[in-house]
């Protein structure tokens, strides 16, 4: 069974796709904007950068796991009024979801950015303490595999048990490093798609 998925695995590899994902991390730790850059450069790459609305969506995601309602750091800071909005990391500037009336620079002291917990920017004084999100990126591989087999293999413990053989063969191979592995769920709920053949004569039902 090992020596058939190794097989497998080696020629979907072949035809696999890549993406860059990105990841945030939210630090429950009360920081300036300068101590909260210096730490996710240290640990991540850098403050959290956004995009898009689904980098945002996804921050907002992660902050809302460890259940703060309030103000956290973000990459984004300029260094006095008359100066330009950058991101920490210097990413080109696609996407700023201020909220109303922001930035207003109140006491024209306020040059660094949080996101507040309805998902908008705020401009404050960069040397308050609070919380921040770092972010990080990972590269994504997508494999398509075939597999021929007359059992169910949409069975929950046949698609663990392969999924774990094939972790248990990347890591002999030294590929598991830093990888997560899952399946990805097709809109029907399962893992694989059946593929019929209508000549009754044909090999048996090819899942991918």
């Amino acid at each position: 069974m090992k020596s058939v998925l190794l097989s497998l695995l080696l020629a979907a590899l072949m035809r696999s796709t890549f993406s860059q994902t990105r990841m945030f991390y939210f630090v429950p730790d009360s920081l300036s904007w300068s101590e909260a850059q210096t730490h996710c450069r240290q640990h991540h790459i850098d403050l959290a950068t956004v995009y898009n609305q689904t980098d945002l969506d996804e921050m907002m995601r992660v902050i809302s796991q460890q259940v703060y309602k309030g103000e956290a750091w973000v990459g984004l800071s300029r260094t006095d009024a008359s100066a330009s909005w950058v991101w920490s990391d210097q990413s080109p500037i696609t996407f700023v979801p201020w909220g109303t009336n922001q930035p207003n620079n109140l006491a024209n002291n306020q040059y660094c950015v949080a996101v507040t917990p309805n998902a908008k920017f705020n401009d404050l004084e960069c040397p308050r303490k609070l919380p921040f999100v770092c972010y990080t990126e990972r590269l994504k591989q997508t494999v398509r595999l075939k597999v021929k087999t007359s059992g169910d293999i949409n069975d929950p413990a046949v698609n663990t048990e392969v999924l774990q053989q094939i972790e248990e063969l990347l890591k002999a191979n030294g590929l598991t490093d830093y990888a997560k592995l899952s399946w990805k769920i097709q809109p029907d709920g399962n893992v694989f798609q059946k593929s019929r053949r209508s000549d009754a004569t044909s090999p048996p039902q090819t899942c991918s």
